[in-house]
């Protein structure tokens, strides 16, 4: 779990789930939240989109703010701020993926991307 001061004379404090990823687990892990976490998660379009913006980074320590996703969580409405910052290796690429909401669904969101790591070998 990462928090990130933007402001500082903002009392509130953005709290983000994070993790690295290799950019082809970007998608599998997006349409598992939105399965398996989500009532109401991240559309199929979204998730093309998500990484279709990734894939146009191309400046090694690039950070970039994809964008605010309207989600349905425990029946409530909810929203994920993703930000990715990529970093550029040889021939691959690691995503670092961010994704910012409230408290209970960030702590939700990080032991899924725990699972997701543990099940593909991270």
């Amino acid at each position: 779990m990462f928090s990130k001061k933007e402001n500082i004379n903002n009392d509130e404090v953005p709290l983000a789930a994070g993790m690295n990823f290799d950019l082809e687990q970007v998608q599998p892990f997006l349409k598992r939240l939105s399965s398996s976490v989500l009532d109401s998660g991240f559309t199929s379009r979204e998730i093309n989109n998500i990484y279709a913006q990734i894939e146009k980074m191309n400046k090694d320590n690039e950070i970039k703010e994809i964008g605010t996703f309207n989600v349905i969580y425990k029946g409530k409405q909810a929203e994920i701020r993703i930000e990715v910052e990529i970093h550029i290796e040889d021939h691959s690429r690691e995503v670092v993926l961010l994704m910012y909401t409230d408290p209970e669904l960030v702590e939700i969101i990080d032991e899924e991307m725990m699972k997701h790591a543990e099940e593909i070998g991270a």
